[in-house]
């Protein structure tokens, strides 16, 4: 992928650095896409060598043959294109009216675009044309949720190529309906047989889930305010004792949140050490960062990997079968970015409790103007909405790859592994996660306004998202009207985050 300035920022697919980024651009940001000229070349060179295949009438799975238990059935080469139409109708049975999401269409045909610009699914460059025409129109293909095992996107896959190919409606579609293009060998199999739905997808959650990893620190930031806790817990010798590079992240970005707070000056903490929720708190953002670095490293070799079975060898003018599609390291990536995200989730839901209890914050309860029967943020029934959510976190952090996937096409696919449940139980944490976060702020921001702490003496990268928070809130008149939680959730969402990089450095503190 490259960014361009010439008329306007364009990203170029090469089908080599299409990145997470990138794919975020183009989905939320409408970025124009177009294809590299060095690739086409590669793309007739790939569909070369198919058609050399189909001449000289070799064996080649999907090509001169049926797929699944199928694949010992040869067709003649004049079937070839009522195969393919027959192909994507069958597979595009519909079992749900649930249906993907336009933005992940987007990304899956993005994705899918990437792949066929390496030119090693043989497919046409007519055909890519095609595919490019269709991400740039934004006229968006129509496809079903929930059908995909984890071993190519098959079903969502096969409908999308239905509405690329002339099917007003794919999911009615008839094999007459597919009149606007004419699929050469191979090319229906290549349309549908890649994980490009649950790839996509997976993007957009990573991209997500390092917009929600920076605000938890602001949100652990905006708690050590509240409760006067003890920055020792990022003091430079602490990381310097332990030099594991994701606490040393999470380390800097605190300190640059902090830079200027009062609680580095001596004696204002309250306590020579706070509860663990607040004293590990580093080190577990930092098993966050590092779960997620590893994922996100992984997710985009796979980005620019080909999945397409079999693949052009163009060096020995061939067809290799493979197992290329398969997803245990997907999976495994986002079982173990759950499992981060779950403790990062679960130590914001009990600081929020220790702000607002009496024998830890010395305040009044649930941090009310005064002890009595009503306020505050108990009143309001804050902490019951966070750990609500925080147990369907826990829930939706549980490892999916151990689950089963059944043997399929008569023994011959024995295994799976469950990329689209990964994915959706990714989705779903990090959706939950957004709330047990915003009351996290909600109360640490309550708990400031309550110790009647002036906005500068807190940290720099606090104050702002202080001053916009505490505005929101009813201190002094809960219960007169309903509390909408939301507005905190939307603003936190459109926070800048923070993006780290090895070259960040510790600086001197406090700073002004």
């Amino acid at each position: 992928m490259t960014l361009t300035g010439h008329p306007a920022e364009t990203l170029i697919l090469d089908g080599q650095t299409l990145s997470i980024d990138g794919i975020v651009r183009v989905v939320r940001d409408r970025l124009p896409v177009t294809i590299a000229d060095s690739a086409w070349e590669r793309i007739a060179d790939g569909r070369r060598v198919v058609d050399e295949i189909v001449a000289r009438g070799d064996s080649a799975y999907g090509v001169t043959t049926g797929v699944g238990s199928q694949k010992d059935y040869h067709f003649k080469t004049g079937e070839a294109e009522a195969f393919n139409r027959r192909l994507l109708v069958a597979h595009a049975t519909v079992a749900s009216d649930s249906r993907v999401p336009d933005d992940v269409v987007r990304a899956a045909l993005l994705v899918q675009l990437n792949g066929f610009v390496s030119g090693r699914s043989g497919v046409r460059p007519l055909l890519v044309r095609a595919l490019l025409d269709r991400l740039v129109s934004g006229s968006i293909p129509i496809a079903t949720a929930g059908s995909s095992v984890g071993a190519s996107d098959l079903v969502p896959l096969a409908q999308m190529a239905l509405s690329l190919l002339g099917a007003t409606d794919p999911v009615r579609a008839e094999g007459d309906d597919i009149r606007d293009l004419r699929l050469a060998a191979k090319e229906a199999l290549s349309l549908m047989n890649s994980n490009a739905v649950s790839i996509g997808k997976g993007a957009l959650c990573l991209s997500e889930a390092e917009r929600l990893l920076s605000a938890f620190e602001l949100g652990l930031c905006m708690s050590l305010e509240g409760f006067r806790g003890n920055l020792s817990i990022i003091d430079p010798a602490v990381v310097d004792a332990r030099p594991q590079r994701g606490q040393r992240l999470a380390t800097l970005h605190m300190r640059s949140l902090l830079r200027g707070s009062a609680l580095f000056e001596e004696g204002q903490p309250r306590f020579l050490q706070d509860p663990l929720s607040f004293r590990c708190a580093p080190q577990v953002h930092g098993a966050a960062h590092s779960a997620l670095t590893w994922i996100w490293r992984k997710w985009e070799t796979e980005l620019n990997s080909v999945a397409d079975n079999p693949v052009v060898d163009f060096t020995n003018r061939r067809l290799v079968s493979h197992g290329n599609m398969d997803t245990t390291l997907l999976t495994l990536g986002l079982d173990t970015l759950r499992s981060a995200f779950a403790e990062v989730i679960d130590v914001s839901a009990q600081r929020l409790h220790k702000l607002h209890w009496p024998s830890f914050s010395g305040l009044p309860a649930g941090l009310a103007a005064d002890h009595g029967p009503t306020g505050g943020v108990q009143f309001l029934n804050l902490g019951h909405i966070a750990e609500s959510h925080a147990a369907t976190a826990r829930a939706a952090a549980s490892p999916t790859l151990p689950t089963y996937q059944g043997q399929l096409a008569d023994g011959v696919e024995d295994h799976a592994t469950p990329l689209p449940l990964a994915v959706d139980h990714t989705e779903r944490l990090i959706e939950v996660a957004w709330v047990v976060l915003a009351v996290e702020v909600v109360i640490g921001c309550w708990a400031i306004s309550r110790r009647g702490i002036d906005i500068a003496q807190l940290g720099a990268g606090v104050r702002e998202p202080y001053r916009c928070v505490v505005e929101m809130l009813p201190i002094g008149r809960e219960g007169e009207q309903v509390f909408d939680l939301r507005p905190v959730v939307r603003y936190l969402r459109g926070l800048p985050h923070y993006v780290p990089t090895d070259e960040d450095k510790f600086v001197a503190v406090p700073a002004t």
